[in-house]
């Protein structure tokens, strides 16, 4: 499977997620990149939690992504939690 076809696989079966505050933000949710500092991944992700917490769609969103396998799960924030590669199975909320 190329870089397309997983791409595609992975975006079959995301919800709408209606009024979602990521939409259009994409970069402060993404995961770190490896030469990004951890300051500027860490502020980054500080926005997208707080952006989380006031979203209308947050509970679909945590609806879809609980339904995920651990090992599908997207890193970089989602559904007000953060994952990286280090903690993909267990994940930091923050409300």
């Amino acid at each position: 499977m190329n870089q397309f076809e997983r791409l595609l696989s992975s975006l079959a079966g995301v919800p709408l997620l209606r009024g979602a505050r990521c939409r259009g933000r994409h970069y402060l949710f993404d995961a770190q990149e490896g030469d990004e500092p951890d300051d500027v991944a860490s502020e980054r992700h500080l926005q997208a939690l707080g952006l989380c917490q006031l979203c209308p769609a947050l509970r679909d969103c945590e609806r879809w992504v609980d339904s995920l396998p651990v090992r599908k799960r997207p890193l970089g924030v989602v559904a007000g939690r953060r994952y990286n590669k280090k903690s993909r199975d267990r994940w930091k909320e923050v409300r």
